[in-house]
């Protein structure tokens, strides 16, 4: 496991490097990569999830993605009550906000679901997909609370109404009801999903491009990395070894470690997104991304390899 998770993450690291060194040769603005991070949010994402539900009906799919459901809920307050918990000794101030937020949301759609594609195939994927769904409702209802420091700000409407809620309301009962969409919008939506993992990476590179390096050594950016990377990832693995979460249905391991690799993912793009938008330092949540994104290649494999051991 540790061998084919390293291949992966490496043949991500040359996609992230071939969009580092394009985003550094033609001095690519912030404003640019944005757009490019809404086309795999708005228009990507949703088809792979659409076209991984392309399939003829199994009831223990529909199970399999409910199990998947749970983790990722579960695994996603871990992260959630870990950064709340493990900051609070930290001095208060806009910047423990962000990294409370970084600490507590991974990038599960740029890094996750390639991860879960190339390691465990593209029929995958769906199950790290229903991991984004959770993301952007906890995003938006915790995630802005954490970031404001009031809940009172919380959007439930754009925590529903997004890509990744829709995109499920409309797979599902497709699947569910066996309707195939016909050509040729059923290719189109094929193409689409292709798109997510070279799109994705090459958006990283982009983004950690524009970051400035010098800010990469400060204690709270590492100290969140520790907390994204390590503890978040190991106290979700105990969690599910106490509780034996791998033997509750028949493809309980592969599932646990599907969402064991994305619940290990980087701090998400959105930290710094988010940090914008409410007015903090989104150079600073940029720096955590990065660092994050960078210290992935080494954590996740570890994470994966550690996973197989205990739950295969």
């Amino acid at each position: 496991m540790f061998a084919i998770v390293f291949q992966q993450v490496f043949i991500m690291f040359l996609l992230m490097l071939i969009g580092f060194v394009y985003a550094k040769a033609t001095r690519m603005k912030k404003e640019e990569c944005n757009r490019i991070c809404n086309i795999l949010l708005m228009i990507v994402t949703p088809c792979l999830l659409l076209s991984n539900l392309q399939r003829p009906f199994q009831q223990e799919i529909l199970w399999q993605m409910l199990f998947s459901l749970a983790l990722a809920a579960a695994s996603s307050f871990i992260a959630i009550f870990a950064a709340r918990f493990l900051f609070l000794p930290r001095q208060k101030g806009e910047n423990r906000r962000i990294e409370r937020y970084g600490a507590s949301f991974g990038n599960v759609g740029f890094i996750g679901i390639p991860l879960v594609t190339g390691i465990f195939g593209a029929e995958y994927a769906v199950y790290a997909v229903v991991f984004v769904v959770v993301f952007h409702v906890l995003s938006w209802t915790v995630g802005v609370g954490i970031l404001k420091g009031s809940f009172k700000e919380m959007s439930w409407k754009e925590a529903l109404v997004n890509p990744g809620v829709l995109s499920c309301l409309v797979a599902v009962p497709l699947f569910v009801l066996n309707i195939t969409l016909p050509s040729p919008i059923g290719p189109a939506v094929s193409y689409l999903s292709s798109l997510n993992t070279p799109l994705a990476m090459l958006v990283c590179g982009f983004f950690i491009a524009g970051v400035d390096w010098k800010r990469f050594g400060e204690k709270g950016v590492l100290y969140t990395a520790l907390i994204r990377l390590v503890l978040v990832p190991l106290l979700t693995l105990l969690l599910y070894w106490a509780l034996g979460v791998h033997r509750w249905i028949a493809e309980g391991p592969v599932l646990v470690l599907v969402n064991l690799i994305a619940g290990a993912c980087p701090a998400a793009i959105a930290t710094s997104m988010m940090a914008a938008r409410y007015g903090l330092d989104g150079e600073y949540a940029s720096v955590i991304v990065a660092v994050t994104t960078v210290g992935c290649l080494v954590t996740v494999p570890l994470i994966a390899m550690t996973g197989q051991l205990i739950f295969v």
